[in-house]
């Protein structure tokens, strides 16, 4: 595509849009990027696979379609950053949708403080069947449009408000919206893009590494429509995910030649890592992926040194609710 004619002095933008094989609403994605009351600089889909139907899809479309052999979700953003020639990376996953004003109000946030160098802004949850935790029920971004004038906020975004201790509140966990993403492009290849091979928790290492440079900021106002999909990753899991989710956490407390800014010591987070151990032991079992099991146990020797800690991510789930109960019993007792 063209390059849109930009003001020197004015910040540019590039947007990138991994797909894999949902030409349908990667079109609605581009749509949402086309209709934007500051145009993009540059508009880049990846299309993962170089058989992907995105191609044909997309060949009408004003943006520059780059396709890869199937390497995943990281290698695909990896390669629509290398393609940007702007000074910020924004990045929209295919089944989400931007609100119109997304880029003019990143942009005036980036004129207004120079020195911010990563930012999300909040985000509104649709589904065409609403769920409890969906906002409203919709399908385009119109219906979107229409619904927010008189929808409510239900989902609670305030874990996105980290700016001032963002590396130490995202090796919690992943506190960001990667469909709201926006990161100077040199800041962001300093930290490395996304890491090689992971099938999950890329956006959580890019997360971390680039907080090692610079705060995350966040935009309160909701300026983007996550599609809530009832196979979405955060909704499935299996025994290679689990083990991908705790190599990332290995890594953030592995040696690194990025800056490592103040944070609690590795006790601090026991119960947020105890969850993702036992998210990914619970996988291993339904799958009956004893290896996976026994290797998932190793990776959690180093970042849950305390063996009651990996124990506890072992039980079943009933198990430690009746322990829980136990306790609560027992505590009233000793009232």
């Amino acid at each position: 595509m063209q390059e849109r004619q930009q003001d020197a002095a004015k910040p540019t933008f590039a947007l990138v849009i991994p797909t894999y094989r949902r030409p349908d609403l990667v079109l609605q994605a581009v749509d949402s990027a086309l209709r934007q009351t500051r145009p993009f600089d540059q508009l880049i889909v990846v299309p993962d696979g170089l058989d992907d139907p995105a191609i044909d899809a997309l060949s009408e479309s004003p943006v520059d379609v780059v396709p890869i052999e199937k390497a995943g979700v990281a290698a695909a953003r990896n390669a629509g950053r290398t393609q940007a020639r702007t000074d910020w990376v924004c990045f929209l996953d295919d089944d989400d949708l931007l609100h119109p004003d997304y880029l003019a109000r990143v942009e005036s946030e980036v004129l207004g403080s120079p020195g911010v160098a990563a930012m999300n802004t909040a985000y509104w949850s649709f589904a065409p069947e609403a769920g409890p935790d969906d906002e409203f029920a919709a399908s385009t971004l119109d219906e979107c449009l229409e619904a927010i004038a008189n929808a409510t906020p239900k989902r609670d975004l305030s874990y996105l408000e980290i700016e001032g201790r963002s590396f130490d509140l995202l090796l919690e966990r992943m506190r960001g919206s990667m469909s709201t993403t926006a990161v100077r492009r040199d800041v962001l290849d300093a930290a490395g893009g996304f890491p090689h091979g992971f099938i999950t928790a890329q956006d959580w290492v890019m997360y971390v590494n680039v907080a090692r440079l610079t705060e995350w900021r966040l935009i309160s106002d909701r300026l983007a429509f996550f599609r809530d999909l009832p196979d979405s990753i955060t909704r499935t899991g299996s025994p290679q995910k689990g083990l991908t989710a705790l190599r990332a956490i290995r890594s953030f407390w592995q040696p690194t030649s990025l800056p490592t800014p103040p944070h609690r010591p590795l006790d601090a987070y026991r119960a947020n890592y105890r969850h993702v151990l036992g998210w990914a032991l619970l996988a291993c079992r339904r799958a009956r992926d004893f290896r996976s099991y026994r290797e998932a146990l190793a990776i959690a020797r180093d970042i849950l040194p305390h063996r009651s800690d990996r124990l506890r991510a072992a039980m079943p789930g009933w198990v430690r609710g009746g322990m829980s109960r136990a306790a609560a019993l027992v505590g009233m007792q000793r009232r």
